[in-house]
């Protein structure tokens, strides 16, 4: 009999290393990630990758997006909080990250 993997095995991981918002940790990698993210959704243009810091833009297009879908509107995201779960359907949907 083939033995079935944990949940916790095959369970989605966040994209997030850590939370991300005024006041919070913002590492460069999870600011990269949220940046690309709300421009595929169409949220966020940025010109280049080379402004990697949290920007007043990025937290609008989170608000905005939070507000759009019934969210808690708080402008920021946590790993594997309901803003970052709902953001990875969104763009599994439009076939990205």
């Amino acid at each position: 009999m083939a033995q079935v993997s944990p949940v916790r095995d095959t369970a989605p991981q966040s994209k997030l290393g850590d939370e991300i918002g005024w006041g919070r940790v913002n590492h460069t990698p999870d600011i990269v990630w949220l940046k690309n993210a709300m421009h595929c959704l169409g949220r966020y243009n940025h010109s280049s990758d080379q402004d990697k810091g949290l920007d007043q833009a990025l937290l609008e297009a989170v608000e905005g997006y939070q507000r759009d879908r019934g969210l808690r509107r708080d402008g920021c995201l946590k790993p594997m909080g309901e803003t970052e779960c709902t953001i990875r359907v969104e763009l599994i949907r439009l076939g990205g990250h």
